[in-house]
């Protein structure tokens, strides 16, 4: 039955402005002309094998076992950024109370050293101001570690959301083709700390704070260094076995310099950032063995392309160390301020760049 006479007198009779009439009777013969001739269906897909079905399948529940290991690493690290960033603001106030202490015990001993008081109130003091000054030397150190562990956080945490969307995508992916066919545990206290009432009773209490900041600081880098292993399993490389044994650190130190000669200094970095860690543990913050570490890792992290002003800071907070370990005319001290110097004016170059961009013409 033809029904264009039908539709083009309805169309007429209903609709009396010609322009509006005119389109409607274009697009009313278009669809006649459309459901008397339709495009034929295309032809669908060919049907999945069940061998094929059952390998997507598996695929599937491996890329999704995969996203969610990423997530639960995702998830410790922002805990691990988290805590270090508290540790940092903790430790700051902590050395701020600490150099004050040292202050007032230092002026109170040489009070008691002009009046020639009690030896027995002389020696109490200068204990306390001894103690005073180590604490201050941990918070410094425990300061720096935590510092550490906030940057190398953030940077696995990159990483990661990086493998979350990669992984994401691939599991969209399947799915389609399927169908178409932590919270960090507070530390707790020690029950062995409890002692009994001491002539220092503010340096106890010192003590024990650096006791937790120092577990905490230790519990964020075993995560990281698992999370670093399941990233990057090989860190480090072959022939370095993951302990601290001086014959290993002699060949992981030979590790990160051929890293570093070769141009990788992303391995670099981590070698040395494992070195610097590892050096600190066993031979102490100013060895000269941990001092040459960290100035190697600074200089590794400018050749990476680290912010500026990391490095600078970085050799900033080496320099004071060599001055005192070595002296502030040593040929290394000496070497570090013109390190230090370079990056300063090359973090200062970068801001006056930035700030010439962002300034509207």
């Amino acid at each position: 039955m033809d029904l264009h006479p039908f539709v083009i007198a309805l169309i007429r009779a209903t609709i009396p402005e010609p322009q509006l009439r005119e389109r409607r009777l274009a697009e009313a013969l278009r669809r006649l002309e459309a459901a008397a001739h339709p495009t034929p269906a295309a032809s669908p897909p060919p049907v999945t094998s069940a061998v094929e079905f059952a390998e997507l399948q598996a695929q599937h529940v491996e890329t999704y076992e995969q996203l969610t290991r990423s997530l639960e690493h995702q998830n410790q690290l922002h805990v691990a950024a988290g805590n270090s960033a508290k540790l940092v603001l903790v430790l700051l106030a902590m050395i701020n109370t600490l150099e004050r202490r040292i202050t007032d015990l230092t002026g109170e001993r040489e009070q008691l050293c002009a009046a020639h008081a009690d030896p027995h109130a002389l020696r109490q003091t200068q204990q306390q101001l001894t103690r005073a000054q180590e604490q201050e030397q941990r918070a410094q150190h425990e300061l720096l570690r935590a510092q550490e562990k906030q940057r190398q956080a953030e940077e696995l945490a990159a990483t990661v959301q990086a493998q979350v969307d990669q992984l994401t995508d691939e599991l969209d992916r399947l799915r389609s083709t399927t169908t178409n066919g932590t919270t960090a545990e507070t530390i707790p206290a020690n029950p062995s700390a409890e002692s009994a009432m001491t002539a220092d009773p503010v340096g106890d209490d010192i003590d024990q704070t650096l006791a937790r900041i120092t577990a905490v600081n230790d519990q964020d880098n075993q995560v990281l260094q698992r999370i670093t292993h399941d990233f990057l399993p090989d860190f480090p490389p072959e022939g370095v076995v993951r302990d601290s044994s001086p014959d290993n650190l002699i060949t992981l130190r030979e590790a990160a310099q051929a890293a570093a000669e070769t141009g990788d200094q992303r391995m670099a970095v981590r070698l040395y950032t494992y070195l610097v860690d590892a050096h600190t543990r066993l031979i102490g913050h100013e060895h000269p063995d941990t001092l040459a570490t960290r100035n190697s890792l600074a200089r590794a992290r400018g050749e990476a392309g680290h912010p500026t002003r990391a490095v600078a800071r970085a050799f900033a907070e080496l320099l004071p160390d060599y001055e005192r370990v070595y002296g502030a005319s040593h040929p290394d001290t000496i070497k570090t301020q013109a390190y230090l110097l370079f990056w300063r004016q090359e973090a200062a170059s970068w801001r006056s760049r930035l700030s010439r961009f962002l300034t509207p013409r």
